[in-house]
């Protein structure tokens, strides 16, 4: 899988996480009979409780050499398990001008109209909106729109923020499995499928938007710090325990527009590395 860097101006291929793992869950048929039961959340569960545990710290060090994550500024020395460090808090800074439309996190973005119902082709299917939301209705509203598919592989920092000021209408919890949003698990239909917790969000520059995080192999947790109320740009909206994950972002048809090289990328079915807090669009 090919990806676009904007600071360097350069496309190369990802680094995937436990590749010979993923390529053997999701492209072989005894590996399909194991996913079939690691994709259950009781599983995902389980191994939460080892990332937690003072065992899995030994995992940090080998963790930061073998994915180049950059720690400077980080006591590494400090974390009482490894999900600690994966879930570990630092600062960041985001675009300040208000017609801007920021990035909510770190990872690699994919935009794509919303054209008859259908939110992207993923993996080769149809993604459907109303499926995705379990609304018809509500995906009606947002026919014609823009759908920003977010990917945070596991070595990215796995913090969220809002991307404008405004206030939850409402938040829901979508139960469903937990399969890998790797790019090696090519066999799997994720988003429509995994679990999910979805807020639709009426924000001051982009009108209302649903604003969706959804969970993935061995992601015990999605935690929402808050679920409703009043919030600003920027703010920290919750985190993703271990894992990659994703998160989804629906805008109306005409409420922003996307940065042309994100848009020439996504239209060639690559992702562009983003990070939180980066412009990418404006209203």
């Amino acid at each position: 899988m090919m990806i676009y860097d904007r600071a360097s101006g350069k496309t190369a291929s990802e680094k995937i996480y436990e590749s010979r793992t993923m390529d053997f869950l999701y492209n072989t048929i005894p590996g399909s009979i194991c996913a079939a039961v690691l994709r259950l959340p009781i599983v995902s569960a389980i191994y939460g409780v080892f990332q937690k545990s003072p065992r899995s710290r030994s995992r940090i060090r080998n963790f930061i050499n073998d994915y180049g994550i950059d720690v400077s500024g980080t006591d590494t020395d400090s974390f009482d398990c490894f999900n600690d460090f994966i879930i570990r808090k630092t600062g960041f800074t985001f675009d300040q001008q208000k017609d801007s439309l920021i990035a909510p996190s770190d990872g690699c973005l994919l935009t794509r109209r919303i054209q008859g119902g259908t939110m992207y082709p993923i993996k080769g299917k149809r993604c459907g909106l109303a499926e995705f939301l379990r609304d018809s209705a509500l995906a009606e509203v947002y026919e014609g729109g823009v759908c920003l598919i977010l990917r945070l592989r596991v070595y990215d920092y796995h913090r969220f923020c809002f991307i404008d000021d405004g206030a939850f209408r409402w938040h829901r919890v979508i139960n469903g499995f937990l399969d890998s949003v790797n790019t090696a698990a090519t066999g799997r239909f994720t988003l429509v499928s995994n679990r999910r917790q979805v807020s639709l969000l009426s924000t001051e520059s982009f009108g209302d938007i649903i604003y969706a995080e959804v969970g993935a192999l061995l992601v015990g947790r999605i935690v929402n710090l808050v679920a409703d109320g009043g919030f600003r740009r920027g703010d920290e909206k919750g985190y993703f325990e271990f894992g990659g994950s994703t998160i989804v972002i629906i805008l109306k048809e005409g409420a922003a527009v996307i940065d042309s090289d994100i848009l020439r990328y996504s239209a060639e079915g690559i992702e562009t590395r983003v990070h939180i807090g980066e412009r990418i669009g404006k209203c």
